[in-house]
């Protein structure tokens, strides 16, 4: 999906979704706007398969972040947090908290404060069939949907995570 039409299908998709009520929508209905919030979240969400298992995934890249010198804040386990909120079967789940170095400096003064911060994170998970899962916001993509010296900055940051997802292909 290209730039400007990503940001028309996000805003399409939110106001369909709060347009009408979803008993008062037809299943043809629901079954559209379902897809186009897919394709929303597929293009807005990179989700990859590690190689790796789940903690060597973690640690592979939360190293090669740091190789790269990245900001590297910290690592929540987020199993854990939901297991001691009572929850059973919370699925193995941690989220790296890592930024290119200034990215969100970078990208700030060259959008002139018109976009927000990046969320700089990248969840690792294993999923029921247990293979490991790596997500993380496209970035890439976004930067198709932005123009100037923005788009630059958030393309250059789509280079650098890339560099850091190699380390699990």
């Amino acid at each position: 999906m290209q730039g400007r039409h990503l940001i028309a299908l996000a805003a399409l998709t939110v106001t369909l979704s709060h347009a009408q009520a979803p008993a008062q929508m037809t299943p043809q209905q629901m079954q559209e706007a379902l897809q186009r919030q897919m394709q929303v979240m597929a293009a807005m969400f990179d989700l990859r398969e590690s190689r790796l298992g789940f903690e060597e995934t973690v640690s592979a890249l939360r190293t090669a972040a740091e190789r790269r010198g990245w900001t590297v804040e910290r690592v929540e386990d987020v199993q854990a947090a939901m297991r001691a909120q009572g929850a059973k079967d919370a699925p193995r789940m941690k989220v790296i908290f890592a930024c290119p170095k200034d990215a969100n400096e970078r990208l700030a003064k060259a959008a002139e404060g018109k976009l927000p911060p990046l969320p700089c994170r990248i969840t690792v998970f294993e999923n029921k069939d247990g293979k490991v899962q790596v997500m993380r916001m496209h970035t890439g993509n976004v930067a198709k949907a932005v123009q100037g010296e923005a788009a630059k900055v958030l393309a250059q940051v789509a280079t650098e995570e890339e560099a850091v997802l190699k380390a699990i292909q």
